[in-house]
C-alpha cells in the first residue's frame, strides 16, 4: 500500500480496527453508538470499512452532516438515504409518499416539497421516514435493522443553531433522541471530532436540559495498537519504495513518533526522502521540519485555536495547564495547581473543572496514577515546538 494521508482508502487497507468493529456491532444489537475522539483518529475510517461489511442483518447508510445547516436540509437527506437503500417502490416508503405524493427524484433536489410546492415539515419527514425503514426492515427479515452512519454531527447541530436558532438545534436533538426509541429496528452510530458536550453547554444556556445522550453507548477509537501502527509504517515503507537497511526499526520509530494514530503514519512516510535511504535519526528531522513549518498542512493549529471559542474565559488557564505538561511529562493536580498559581489566581475546583473539560476534548487523559499527562505525544511535541517553551 501507498502512503495516502487523508485520501480514500479502501476497506481492506483500513488496518488495526476489526476488533474494535467487532464489538461496535454488538453494542449496536442493543443501543446506538455515538463516537468521538480528535480529529484524524480514524472515526471516519472504521465507519467506511462498517458500511463497507456490514455485520449479518444489518441494512447501513453512510453520510457527513457538516456540511448542512437546516434541520429541513437534514430530514431531506436522511429521506434521500432511505431511498438509496430502500428504493423507491410506494410499498417500502408508504408514509412518506403519502405525504409528498408520487414525485421523481428530479423533483425534490434541494428541499422536500408538498404537492402544493410548499416546504414538507421536517420533523415529518424525519418521522415517516423513520417508520417507512422499520415496516421495511420488518418486511426483509425478522432480524433485519438498519444503522445510519452520521459523521460530524455536532457541526450540523451547531450549524442549525446559527442559521435557524439553537431552538430548533433543541429540536433536532430531542426529535433523534424520540425516534431512536421509538424505533427498535433502527440504530444511530454518530461521531464528532469537536465533542458534542460544548454544543449542549451552549444550548443549556438557552433552556436546553435533556440528556440526548443518555441512551447512546460513548466509544472512544483512540490510536491504533502498537503492533497494528508498525504493521502499517511497514506496509507503507514498502509500497511507497523507501530505501531503509532497518526497516522493522524504522517503522517502530514512526508508530512511535506519531503516537501510532494512521493518519499521521500516513503523513509521517509521504514526506521521507525517496533519493536516499532512511534511519531512524532522520525519520525524527523530518517529522521535526514537518511540525514546525510555519507552512506545514499536518492541521495541528487547530489544537490552539478551538481553545478561544470553546473555553471563553478559562482560555488563560487552559494554555497555563498545557505550556505545563508540554514540559513535563505527567503532573497531579497539586503540582498542576502550584504552576498555574504562580501566574493567576484560580479557585481549586474551576481548575478541577477545566482539567476534566481538556480529557473530554482529548487535549489531557488521567494517568492510573491520577496524574495528567497530553492524550498523544505528538501533539505535545508540536505544543511545545509552537509555543516555544
Amino acid at each position: 500500500m501507498k502512503s495516502n494521508p487523508g485520501g480514500q482508502l479502501s476497506p481492506h487497507q483500513i488496518i488495526g480496527r476489526d476488533a474494535l468493529i467487532a464489538d461496535m456491532w454488538g453494542i449496536l444489537e442493543g443501543r446506538s453508538i455515538y463516537m468521538n475522539d480528535l480529529r484524524r483518529i480514524g472515526k471516519t475510517q472504521i465507519m467506511v470499512k462498517m458500511h463497507a461489511s456490514p455485520a449479518t442483518g444489518w441494512t447501513t447508510a453512510k453520510c457527513d452532516l457538516g456540511g448542512f445547516h437546516t434541520a429541513a436540509e437534514f430530514a431531506t437527506q436522511a429521506y434521500r438515504m432511505s431511498l438509496d437503500v430502500l428504493g423507491t417502490k410506494q410499498k417500502v416508503l408508504r408514509r412518506m409518499t403519502d405525504l409528498i405524493g408520487q414525485v421523481k427524484g428530479t423533483e425534490i433536489a434541494g428541499l422536500i416539497k408538498l404537492p402544493d410546492g410548499t416546504p414538507a415539515p421536517w420533523k415529518e419527514v424525519l418521522r415517516r421516514t423513520f417508520a417507512d425503514i422499520e415496516e421495511a426492515m420488518v418486511a426483509l427479515a425478522s432480524t433485519q435493522r438498519m444503522v445510519f452512519f452520521w459523521d460530524e454531527v455536532p457541526f450540523l447541530l451547531d450549524n442549525i443553531a446559527k442559521r435557524e436558532s439553537p431552538a430548533v438545534a433543541m429540536e433536532v436533538l430531542d426529535v433523534l433522541r424520540s425516534l431512536g426509541q421509538d424505533h427498535d429496528r433502527i440504530r444511530l452510530l454518530l461521531t464528532g471530532s469537536i465533542g458534542l458536550h460544548h454544543i449542549l453547554s451552549e444550548l443549556k444556556q438557552h433552556g436546553y436540559n435533556n440528556s440526548p445522550l443518555n441512551r447512546m453507548e460513548l466509544v472512544q477509537p483512540g490510536p491504533l495498537a502498537e503492533a497494528d501502527a508498525i504493521t502499517l509504517a511497514d506496509d507503507l515503507l514498502q509500497g511507497d519504495g523507501i530505501k531503509c537497511d532497518e526497516r522493522a526499526e524504522c517503522a517502530r520509530v514512526i508508530a512511535d513518533a506519531v503516537g501510532c494514530v494512521s493518519f499521521y503514519v500516513h503523513k509521517l512516510i509521504s514526506r521521507l526522502p525517496r533519493n536516499s535511504a532512511i534511519t531512524p535519526k532522520s525519520i525524527q528531522t523530518v517529522l521535526h521540519r514537518e511540525i514546525t513549518s510555519d507552512n506545514n498542512d499536518w492541521d495541528l493549529q487547530h489544537y490552539r485555536e478551538r481553545l478561544t471559542p470553546y473555553y471563553g474565559k478559562d482560555e488563560p488557564i487552559a494554555l497555563e495547564v498545557l505550556d505545563s505538561l508540554a514540559v513535563t511529562d505527567t503532573m497531579p493536580f497539586q503540582a498542576i495547581r502550584r504552576e498555574v498559581a504562580a501566574r493567576m489566581k484560580v479557585d481549586d475546583e474551576r481548575l478541577r473543572n477545566l482539567l476534566g473539560l481538556l480529557c473530554r476534548d482529548h487535549y489531557l487523559v488521567r494517568t492510573e496514577d491520577n496524574h495528567y499527562r497530553f492524550y498523544l505525544g505528538l501533539i505535545r511535541r508540536w505544543w511545545r515546538l509552537s509555543r516555544s517553551l
